[in-house]
């Protein structure tokens, strides 16, 4: 178990403030090779909220990989997600900032995976 702060830039020419996340990670790999990551927020006392940063909220969340029998290449992957971004954002700038956010997201867990399993 392992406490994580994770950052985001701000966006949309500084109109989305940097934002910062405080979890509690688990990380778990299973006898048939699934790998777990879960989290959910923390309060921590030496993680208190920075300047210059919104602090976001994730509520328990997380993701399976599982490998898929006979395709070593090829991983299942069983993610969900419920994030609180914090301050004062019409939904419409979340809905246009989230989606590429996520896809990056994605992006690094492949390279995550890809390098546990090598």
């Amino acid at each position: 178990m392992l406490c994580a702060v994770t950052t985001t830039p701000s966006a949309f020419m500084r109109i989305i403030s940097p934002r910062e996340f405080v979890d509690v990670v688990v990380m778990k790999q299973y006898e048939d090779g699934t790998m777990l990551s879960a989290a959910t927020h923390v309060e921590h006392p030496l993680c208190p909220p920075r300047p210059n940063f919104v602090r976001g909220f994730n509520y328990p969340c997380g993701c399976f990989c599982i490998p898929l029998p006979g395709e070593p290449e090829r991983t299942q992957l069983l993610s969900f997600f419920q994030t609180d971004l914090g301050g004062y954002l019409p939904q419409t700038v979340v809905d246009s900032f989230f989606p590429a956010s996520i896809a990056g997201f994605y992006s690094n867990l492949t390279k995550a995976v890809k390098a546990l399993k090598a």
